[in-house]
């Protein structure tokens, strides 16, 4: 009879030696029982396990159940006991099984805002701005019959009361843990508490300050086309700490000449006890308006707030940057190089004179709506231009000394002045 006892053990030591158990140094077989260790009732407890590929599996016992099942043979079992004692099952792999064993020992119930959390859950004390402090409460209770020691909590958010330990909640009892923290940066923060070796993840965001109501200023009450205008951004009050936004613009009308000095964004920062941004070393920022008429609209962007100002850019006279006159062989060529910022130029008036100053015949007079609207629906300069009229001269083009030349858009005409031949 001995002899038979043997041989089941020895039998029930094989069988069990096809499951593996996960450990510090790798999967080692079981033997026909093994301890998964001690939790609380609703917190899980996973171990990891190793069967063949493709095995059945099962776990017969209150509290346990198999998960994550791999077909590489790996799963786990979790043991979640609803309440405190000592728990067991039997985990069968194919024709092998083990007995598996739990404990579970009475805790507190950790609550935040009003909701019990379990190991490894999360208490979030939402967003904060740099430098203003964040507080919740964690509340500790005892819901179990017996009076619940606490020998250790720890937190690397700090506590806003000290605490004496070890602490005693009797049965029905609760404990309001307070905790707070001051964002040094903005960004997630997190961090770790832990109640008699329980743990629980703590996080906040820090956010950037709110920054009082801005205000965008420029160095001109108006703004046309073809300026540079000087901008500041000034705040109704002082910053509390640093901070930092963006001054954005956008542009109703077709011209990439419209911008910022930086482009159509630039991100500034407020220093702590000032009221105005900084545009990295400088408090102005230079705007373009460009060479086209549209609404500039510009947006000051701080954490939680926006504030617009537009500027409106105005139809206006063509604008010539430079004109010349050339004699080649026997043509005159009359060079111009400008703007017009409505893009709709209807006139252009050209009186030739000799050297003394007289007429020659009557004034050229041309009406290019049609290639000024060509023209700028294919250059991508917005208002910009650049004009070669050339004039054959019927006889000696040595005779002509001069040309007034006039241009004249929708809004007016702009008299261009005499340009003298050499």
């Amino acid at each position: 009879m001995k002899r038979a006892v043997s041989l089941l053990l020895f039998a029930a030591s094989v069988l069990a030696a096809q499951i593996q158990v996960e450990t510090p140094d790798g999967f080692r077989p079981v033997s026909a029982s093994f301890v998964l260790g001690t939790t609380t009732p609703g917190d899980p407890l996973d171990v990891r396990f190793r069967g063949p590929a493709g095995a059945n599996l099962a776990v017969a016992g209150v509290g346990f159940s198999v998960r994550a099942i791999q077909p590489s043979g790996d799963f786990t079992v979790r043991f979640l006991p609803d309440a405190e004692g000592s728990y067991s099952a039997n985990l069968s792999v194919d024709s092998s099984s083990v007995i598996v064993r739990g404990t579970a020992l009475a805790a507190a119930t950790v609550v935040h805002q009003g909701a019990p959390l379990f190991q490894g859950g999360v208490i979030d004390f939402g967003s904060a701005e740099v430098g203003s402090p964040a507080a919740t409460i964690v509340l500790l209770q005892n819901r179990s019959t017996r009076p619940l020691t606490i020998p250790s909590i720890a937190s690397d958010f700090p506590f806003a009361e000290p605490l004496v330990l070890p602490l005693v909640l009797e049965p029905g009892g609760e404990f309001a843990l307070r905790l707070t923290v001051t964002p040094a940066a903005a960004g997630l923060r997190s961090g770790v508490l832990s109640i008699a070796g329980r743990t629980f993840v703590l996080r906040v965001t820090g956010t950037l300050p709110r920054l009082s109501e801005a205000r965008i200023l420029t160095d001109a009450a108006t703004v046309t086309s073809g300026q540079q205008v000087r901008l500041r951004v000034e705040f109704a009050e002082p910053a509390r700490s640093n901070a930092a936004g963006t001054l954005e613009l956008e542009f109703s009308g077709d011209d990439p000449a419209v911008r910022l000095s930086t482009g159509r964004v630039a991100s500034f920062t407020v220093v702590a006890g000032s009221n105005l941004a900084r545009f990295g070393e400088h408090e102005e920022i230079m705007l373009q308006t460009g060479t086209v008429a549209g609404r500039i609209r510009l947006l000051v962007k701080t954490p939680g707030s926006e504030v617009r100002r537009e500027l409106q850019t105005e139809f206006q006279p063509v604008a010539i940057d430079d004109a010349k006159v050339t004699r080649e062989g026997a043509t005159i060529v009359v060079a111009l190089s400008g703007f017009d910022n409505s893009r709709g130029v209807s006139s252009m008036n050209f009186q030739f004179a000799d050297k003394a100053g007289n007429p020659l015949g009557s004034v050229f007079s041309v009406t290019p709506e049609n290639e000024w609207r060509s023209y700028y629906q294919s250059s991508g300069l917005g208002g910009m231009f650049r004009l070669r009229a050339v004039f054959p001269v019927a006889g000696d083009a040595s005779l002509v000394g001069s040309v007034t030349v006039a241009i004249a858009n929708a809004v007016g005409r702009t008299e261009v002045g005499k340009l003298n031949l050499p």
